[in-house]
């Protein structure tokens, strides 16, 4: 007769290799969704809204935009905030114009948007015409 001398696995409680990879792999989902969750999340402005008793403008440090015309959503740009803490109410960049001239005011169950001009800005980007105001 042979003599086994195979090696023998030394026992291990039922399933702790399964519970040692279970937690690894909870551990890195949950890593995933909290740093994923985070990505993408610039600290976006909180800004205030104002009315002049017929338009409701939006007040961002000394300026004050107002509306102007309805634009396509396809035509914000980079979103910038949000209006009196409703996070649905937001507001974006128009295109490449600059933030400091220009904003759009949309909401995310809407069709369109609200191009907001400031007060102070004369030149208006072509292709363009006030309905507001």
């Amino acid at each position: 007769m042979k003599e086994d001398t195979r090696r023998t696995r030394k026992a291990e409680p039922h399933g702790s290799r399964f519970r040692v990879a279970a937690r690894a792999l909870a551990a890195a989902l949950l890593a995933v969704l909290l740093l994923g969750g985070c990505a993408g999340k610039e600290n976006l402005l909180d800004l205030q809204s104002t009315d002049s008793g017929e338009y409701r403008g939006i007040v961002w440090e000394d300026r004050v935009y107002w509306p102007f015309c309805v634009v396509s959503k396809q035509e914000r740009g980079k979103q910038i905030g949000y209006v009196d803490g409703d996070t649905d109410d937001r507001v974006s960049a128009y295109g490449d114009y600059p933030v400091e001239e220009w904003l759009v005011s949309w909401m995310p169950m809407d069709g369109g948007a609200m191009l907001l001009k400031e007060e102070s800005v004369t030149e208006i980007p072509p292709g363009l015409e006030r309905e507001y105001g």
